[in-house]
């Protein structure tokens, strides 16, 4: 397969190959927070011949680049997002949908120790959403 000249920032040095780059972009257009069967689906109506573990290898490829962020979910395949402007998530236990939401603030003033410097978190917060309020959560 062919491979494209993009790179992703200069201090990675990485090509993107055709098939990183289709990842990448179907990430970026989809807000739905794809799990890797769901991206091999999309990749395969214009890569007809890519494998799954191809798949798997470019997104672990992507997440350690930074390029995407994997979100492990506790009771199902791990799902992919390509926005990394800084934000977190909320994620339906009982539809599984994940929305993100504001990055939270994290004040020092919680820490046991304040000798602590931060340089980045994440949160994921997991509850109920407003369209699934009257439904019973999934037990897993």
């Amino acid at each position: 397969m062919r491979k494209s000249s993009l790179y992703t920032h200069s201090s990675i040095k990485s090509r993107l190959t055709i098939q990183r780059q289709l990842i990448l972009n179907i990430l970026k257009k989809d807000f739905s927070h794809p799990n890797a069967e769901e991206i091999y689906k999309k990749v395969k109506k214009k890569l007809p011949k890519i494998s799954i573990a191809t798949v798997y290898r470019n997104l672990h490829f992507l997440n350690k680049m930074n390029l995407v962020r994997e979100i492990t979910m506790p009771d199902g395949p791990n799902r992919f997002d390509g926005h990394l402007k800084d934000h977190d998530h909320f994620i339906c236990h009982v539809c599984k949908n994940i929305y993100n939401i504001p990055k939270y603030p994290l004040k020092t003033e919680y820490l046991p120790n304040k000798n602590y410097q931060i340089g980045s978190f994440k949160l994921d917060l997991f509850g109920v959403c407003a369209a699934c309020k009257d439904k019973e959560p999934c037990q897993s």
